[in-house]
């Protein structure tokens, strides 16, 4: 079973593309409409993460925000209506506070399409 760790469960099939320590992806496969917020304070409820992250965020767009429990950790996905509004965002504010401890702001990264997946898929064997 893959390494879901990171799935919001959004649009597409396959989820987001694996950010391990690789950068940005290039600006042909696209933007990011959804930040990623780990390493979240454990006495943190999530009624004060999600409207801690919606104050510090509105400001920047139209948002939603989701808090996950997954089996090692708890995340929360800030979710916009454009890759503008997310850009700007995470450039502003990539770095958010809460009891004291510094949460992690990563960007999720659409998916490549699907005949760059393929393409590489036939490339590769």
């Amino acid at each position: 079973m893959g390494d879901r760790r990171r799935s919001p469960g959004f649009r597409g099939g396959r989820g987001p593309p694996d950010r391990g320590g690789r950068g940005p992806p290039p600006a042909e496969r696209g933007g990011y409409k959804v930040l990623c917020v780990s390493s979240l304070h454990l006495k943190a409820s999530d009624d004060v993460v999600r409207d801690t992250l919606y104050r510090e965020y509105k400001k920047y767009g139209d948002i939603s925000v989701r808090v996950m429990h997954e089996p090692d950790e708890r995340v929360a996905y800030v979710y916009f209506r454009n890759f503008d509004d997310a850009r700007d965002a995470k450039h502003a504010k990539g770095r958010i506070i809460l009891f004291d401890k510094p949460a992690i702001v990563e960007a999720v990264y659409e998916s490549a399409s699907r005949e760059e997946y393929e393409g590489g898929r036939e490339a590769g064997g």
